[in-house]
C-alpha cells in the first residue's frame, strides 16, 4: 500500500486451487461483522490525514461516515467533504498539536495491538469499489519493526485494485515489499484480471515459512519464496484510499469525483493457523 507503483509484477490466468484449502486448518481468528458496530477488541479505526505516505488524498476518520457495520457487512466510505484531523496516525506521534485538512474523507481499520499473525491462511471476503483515483488494500504491516524501519521489516499486500472499472482496468494485485535499507523499498508481486472486479470475492494468502502464495476465490496466480523479514508478526490493515501516485497517475489520471461516495465492503474476515 506504499509503493507509489508495482515495480516487479507478473501477470499469471488463475490456476489450481492454491494449498492448505481452509477446510484443512483451525480457525484462530475471525470477524463475520454480524453486530451494529465495529468491534473495538478486534479493531481500531484510523484518524490521521497523512496519506499513506503515497500523496493520498483523505483523512481517514472514525466516524460512522467513514467506518460503519451494517448487514453483516463492514462498509469503509470514501466521500468528497473536508475534513480536518491529524497530520501522522497515533502510532507515529499523531495527535491534536498538528492538524491538516484534506478535501475527501474515508475509512482505515487495523489490528494493530489487538492481533498480528505469523504464517497461516487469511482469507478476507471483500468488494471493491469502481471508480477512477479508488485504491482499494487488504494488507499486512509487521507488528514491531524487528529489521528496522520501513521497508526494512517488510509490507504485505494481500489485495489492491486500484482504479477498476475504468476502461478495461480489472486487475487485482498482491506482492510483498522490502529494502535492504531505508528509503530503498522494492516490490516483488503478481497480478490477475477479473471477469468482476467489483464484485465479491475471497481473497487470500497462505504464509508458510518458505513460501507466500495469493489466491482469488480459491485459484492461486502468484507465490514467491520468502524468508526475512516475512518471519515476524504482521497486524491486519482493511482501507479505502482516495488518490495517491499509482492511482492517480494510472487510468484516466486524477480522481473522479463523481464516483463518490462509495464503499469498499467486507464481508468477512479469517485467519487459520498452519
Amino acid at each position: 500500500m506504499r509503493c507509489r507503483e508495482p515495480v516487479a509484477t507478473a501477470v499469471l490466468v488463475l490456476s489450481a486451487a492454491s494449498p492448505g484449502a481452509a477446510a484443512d486448518l483451525p480457525l484462530i481468528w475471525s470477524d463475520e461483522f454480524d453486530g451494529a458496530a465495529l468491534n473495538s477488541a478486534r479493531w481500531t479505526a484510523s484518524d490521521d490525514c497523512r496519506g499513506g505516505g503515497n500523496g493520498e488524498r483523505q483523512c481517514y476518520t472514525p466516524g460512522p461516515d467513514n467506518v460503519a457495520v451494517a448487514g453483516g457487512v463492514l462498509r469503509l466510505t470514501a466521500r468528497r467533504q473536508r475534513v480536518t484531523g491529524p497530520a501522522l496516525p497515533a502510532r507515529m506521534g499523531g495527535g491534536p498539536h498538528r492538524l491538516v485538512t484534506r478535501g475527501y474523507s474515508s475509512g482505515q481499520v487495523h489490528t494493530s495491538g489487538k492481533a498480528s499473525f505469523r504464517y497461516g491462511r487469511i482469507e478476507v471476503r471483500a468488494r471493491m469499489p469502481a471508480g477512477q483515483g479508488l485504491w482499494s488494500a487488504i494488507w499486512l504491516l509487521p507488528e514491531h519493526d524487528n529489521y528496522g524501519p520501513y521497508p526494512l521489516s517488510g509490507e504485505i499486500d494481500i489485495a489492491e485494485g486500484v482504479n477498476l472499472g475504468v476502461g478495461r482496468r480489472s486487475e487485482i494485485h498482491g506482492a510483498t515489499h522490502h529494502g535492504a535499507r531505508p528509503n530503498a523499498n522494492r516490490q516483488v508481486g503478481g497480478r490477475t484480471s477479473l471477469a468482476d472486479p467489483t464484485d465479491f470475492h475471497v481473497y487470500a494468502l497462505d504464509w508458510t515459512p518458505r513460501r507466500m502464495i495469493w489466491s482469488v476465490d480459491g485459484r492461486t496466480y502468484h507465490s514467491q519464496r520468502r524468508r526475512r523479514p516475512f518471519d515476524q508478526r504482521f497486524y491486519l490493515i482493511l482501507n479505502l484510499a482516495v488518490g495517491g501516485a499509482w492511482a492517480e497517475r494510472s487510468g484516466r489520471g486524477g480522481v473522479d469525483t463523481a464516483a463518490l461516495p462509495t464503499e469498499l465492503q467486507v464481508d468477512w474476515v479469517r485467519v487459520y493457523a498452519r
